[in-house]
């Protein structure tokens, strides 16, 4: 099944794709419809025009269900060029900048996706970990070389980590290498 789709030209990725994908991996997308949103009750309402409703609801359905605000873009979306809420948005903009490589090594929602993977991945053999880490993330066999820099980094990594109980370093090495 690898050669099915080698064909398929590379594309950069929606904002939208990234966080759904990235739910996906940490098996945390709940794939069920839309709902209504967690507004509070209308009782504790005081929002004015200069005051307005500006709450991000933090939601693990697909990102064509989160919550739209037409006063403040989500800050995921923003930094990965989603459409602004505002605007007829026909075409995306396209911006490499040094906050998206950021988010990914930073951002505590990437951190929790990336430890689920580890999680799922260490619960396998040893020998099947790197297979099953390429399988899931690129849908690929990893090359020899890859698979080479996988252990290289994993042991090195773990090496590092000398303020970590053992007992908890290979989850912490396999989350990073998720990560990167």
């Amino acid at each position: 099944w690898d050669g099915l789709y080698s064909s398929f030209p590379r594309r950069r990725l929606s904002a939208e794709e990234i966080r759904d994908t990235l739910l996906t991996l940490g098996e945390g997308l709940d794939r069920s419809p839309g709902r209504a949103h967690p507004f509070p009750p209308e009782s504790t309402w005081s929002f004015t025009q200069h005051l307005p409703y500006s709450t991000y609801v933090e939601d693990s359905r697909r990102s064509v269900y989160a919550m739209t605000l037409r006063n403040r873009r989500h800050p995921f979306f923003a930094l990965f060029d989603g459409a602004d809420p505002n605007a007829c948005t026909g075409e995306r903009q396209v911006t490499i900048v040094p906050t998206q490589a950021l988010f990914f090594l930073n951002d505590p929602f990437v951190h929790r996706q990336s430890d689920a993977l580890a999680t799922r991945l260490i619960a396998l053999p040893e020998a099947e970990r790197i297979p099953a880490s390429y399988r899931t993330v690129f849908q690929r066999k990893p090359t020899a070389r890859e698979e080479s820099a996988t252990r290289k980094f994993l042991t090195e990594y773990q090496a590092a980590l000398d303020d970590v109980p053992v007992e908890r370093r290979l989850r912490e090495a396999w989350a990073a290498r998720c990560r990167a």
